[in-house]
């Protein structure tokens, strides 16, 4: 298996990492430490996940005690769905990399393709109409501003990944998917590795809290 992929940025993505989604506090810091130290150098994080603070104190134990530099580690965060204005990118960029202790971030993604009103939560009443293009125009400045060295997108479709890509100055360097044996996503991959958009995986054992898991262990018990 190869040690790293190249983006489309030039930039070269740890082809392993670790992510920190549904990770308790007080174990998540612990969990980062033992990683980076076990040799993980791919961080996955996400606003949402709640514990990047938690997360930013583990890298700075690890950077002050020599382990690693900074320029070791490939950082990933995510832009959450009540954050989708442009005057709000930047403001929830500026809030990870302060969680984190960080000045940049290696790749930091749009978590999902939908949006909800800023500081809601997923009840219908509070879904808005995306706009992804406006939202990328702001994920690009950050980029050129050297804060996300890569930019991407998590969770999208062929479809949705295809009408970016049509408007896109910068092209997405990622799109991270639940991508595992039991939901290969050939169709999702194969437009990815046309346009030059590296399908990055997660829950790549898959995904025991998902319906499709739950309905397999269900008939499996019968």
């Amino acid at each position: 298996m190869a040690r790293h992929f190249l983006l489309n940025t030039g930039n070269r993505m740890p082809s392993v990492g670790l992510g920190t989604w549904q990770a308790d506090p007080g174990v998540v810091g612990a969990a980062v430490y033992a990683a980076v130290k076990a040799g993980y150098r791919h961080i996955d994080c996400a606003s949402e996940y709640g514990n990047e603070k938690e997360i930013g104190l583990a890298l700075k134990t690890l950077f002050e005690e020599g382990i690693v530099k900074r320029e070791d580690l490939f950082i990933t965060s995510k832009l959450w769905n009540d954050r989708h204005a442009p005057q709000d990118v930047p403001e929830a960029l500026n809030e990870s990399l302060n969680d984190l202790q960080l000045d940049y971030l290696d790749l930091y993604l749009i978590h999902c393709p939908f949006s909800v009103k800023k500081g809601t939560d997923h009840s219908p009443e509070n879904f808005v109409t995306p706009n992804i293009p406006v939202t990328w125009e702001a994920m690009e400045k950050l980029h050129h501003a050297g804060k996300a060295r890569a930019i991407g997108v998590s969770n999208f479709s062929s479809k949705k990944l295809g009408d970016l890509l049509s408007v896109a100055r910068v092209p997405p360097a990622v799109n991270q998917v639940e991508c595992h044996p039991g939901w290969q996503q050939t169709k999702l991959h194969n437009f990815c590795q046309s346009t030059g958009v590296h399908l990055s995986a997660y829950s790549p054992l898959g995904s025991p809290g998902t319906t499709w898991m739950n309905m397999v262990m269900s008939l499996k018990n019968q």
